[in-house]
C-alpha cells in the first residue's frame, strides 16, 4: 500500500515540486496552499503518513499546525518535516520543541528531501515493530505506552513529542548504557537526517521536566553524553 504525503505550503511552485518528486517515489501526495484547508482534510480513519509543512503562511502558520496537531488525540502521532525559509537555529530548535520530526530549511535539494522523507517513514516503521513486540516500558513510576505513545508518570497522563518519547524509549530499552549525542541522533532519526546543534539537549530538558520526581533517572555524563540510571 502506498504511503500518503500530505504538502501544506503557499507557494505553488513547491506543491507542484513535491508533488511531482515524490509521486515518482511512489507516495500518494496531496497537496494544500493553507493549514486551514489541512485541518479539515485531516481524518482519522485514514492519517497521513508524514506531514512536508510550511512555516509562513496566512491564517495558520506552520508552527499553530503542529502545535495543534500535538495537542490532539487523533493525530499527535502523525510525522511532521518542516520545509521553510526560515533559517535561524532559533527558528529550527522550535519547530523541533513543538514536536517537529525534522526541520530542512529553503532551497532544498530534492535528493537531500527524498532521503529524510524515507528516513522519517523508516523510523516510524521501525517504532510499530518495536511496538508490537513490547506495548509498554515500565520503572518504578514511568509507564511508557507505544499504542497511545502515550507516557504516564505515577498515574498522570504526560504529553510528549514524538522524538522525546522515540529517546525515552531507547533509554528505557537500554538501561545503564550511555548514549552520545550522535549515537542518539542516528538511534531515533537515522544517518541521513539533519538535527541542529543542541537539538538533543533541548530535548533531554523537556524530559527531565515532564518525568517530574523521576528526572534524575535521566542522567548526564560528562563530556559524553546521556543515560537511563535506574
Amino acid at each position: 500500500m502506498k504511503k500518503s504525503v500530505f504538502v501544506i505550503d503557499d507557494e505553488k511552485d513547491i506543491q507542484d515540486i513535491l508533488r511531482v518528486n515524490l509521486q515518482n517515489e511512489g507516495y500518494d501526495v496531496t497537496a494544500f496552499s493553507s493549514g486551514e484547508t489541512a485541518l479539515k482534510a485531516m481524518n482519522p480513519r485514514e492519517l497521513p503518513d508524514l506531514i512536508v509543512l510550511d512555516i509562513m503562511m496566512e491564517g495558520i502558520d506552520g508552527y499553530e499546525f503542529c502545535r495543534k496537531l500535538r495537542a490532539s488525540d487523533e493525530f499527535r502521532s502523525v510525522p511532521i518535516l518542516f520545509l521553510s525559509a526560515k533559517t535561524e537555529e532559533f527558528d529550527k530548535v522550535l519547530g523541533l520543541e513543538l514536536g517537529a520530526d525534522d526541520y530542512m530549511t529553503k532551497p532544498f535539494g530534492i535528493k537531500e528531501l527524498k532521503s529524510r522523507v524515507k528516513a522519517i517513514l523508516r523510523r516510524c516503521g521501525a517504532s510499530a515493530q518495536e511496538a508490537a513486540r513490547e506495548s509498554v516500558l515500565r520503572y518504578k513510576g514511568i509507564e511508557l505506552n507505544y499504542e497511545s505513545y502515550g507516557l504516564r508518570v505515577d498515574g498522570s497522563d504526560i504529553r510528549l513529542t514524538k522524538t522525546e518519547f522515540e529517546i525515552l524509549a531507547l533509554f528505557m530499552r537500554n538501561p545503564g548504557k550511555i548514549f552520545t549525542r550522535d549515537n542518539i541522533i542516528d538511534s531515533i532519526k537515522g544517518h541521513d537526517v539533519y538535527v541542529v546543534d543542541r537539538t538533543i539537549d533541548v530535548h533531554i530538558m523537556n524530559l527531565r521536566k515532564k518525568l517530574g520526581p523521576y528526572k534524575s533517572t535521566i542522567s548526564t555524563f560528562s563530556g559524553v553524553g546521556y543515560g537511563f540510571r535506574e
